[in-house]
């Protein structure tokens, strides 16, 4: 008896299949990015299945109602919270012994009459430094070694600045203009 019943179940199925029609070209790209509404896209279907050989009408379940509640949003304290930049902007330095000031580099007995040589040397070529990039008003510590790490004693040569040197070349004639020696 079970097997009668699973016969006339076949039966039904292959005359619903038989019903269908299941198209073998895949879709093209008007169908596959049609912009519609869901409310249209729904008419669509029902269209279609009107025009199929059964006309029955095709029921979209309702759509529940998320609430019937006012919109309460929410109301978090005002949370603020003070981030620390990983690098610094600064005016520029024009005496800045980078080896030693920053890097921590010491050279022991000699190093106290190294600095005042480098300090000279910065006083003296100045005009020089203002004149390189005039327009630079800041520098930044971005792209510099972390204080404290192991770095190499390096030696900073000054970079050629057509501005520059014609600054410093001015310089030295107004001090011998003014102090004719």
């Amino acid at each position: 008896m079970g097997g009668l019943g699973g016969m006339a179940g076949n039966a039904e199925f292959q005359q619903e299949a038989s019903n269908l029609s299941v198209p073998l070209e895949p879709p093209g790209p008007e169908r596959l990015f049609r912009l519609e509404s869901e409310r249209s896209w729904m008419q669509r279907v029902e269209q279609q299945h009107l025009q199929g050989p059964e006309h029955d009408r095709v029921e979209f379940p309702e759509e529940p109602a998320v609430s019937t509640d006012r919109y309460q949003p929410r109301s978090f304290p005002r949370a603020t919270e003070l981030v620390e930049p990983n690098y610094v902007c600064y005016k520029r330095l024009y005496f800045n012994q980078i080896n030693s000031e920053r890097y921590g580099w010491d050279l022991g007995i000699i190093h106290p009459i190294v600095s005042a040589g480098i300090f000279y040397w910065d006083l003296i070529m100045l005009p020089y430094h203002c004149g390189t990039e005039p327009f630079r008003k800041y520098e930044c510590s971005a792209g510099y070694c972390l204080p404290g790490d192991p770095v190499p004693l390096l030696l900073y040569p000054p970079e050629f600045s057509v501005t520059g040197t014609v600054l410093e070349a001015g310089t030295i004639v107004s001090l011998f203009a003014i102090f004719p020696g």
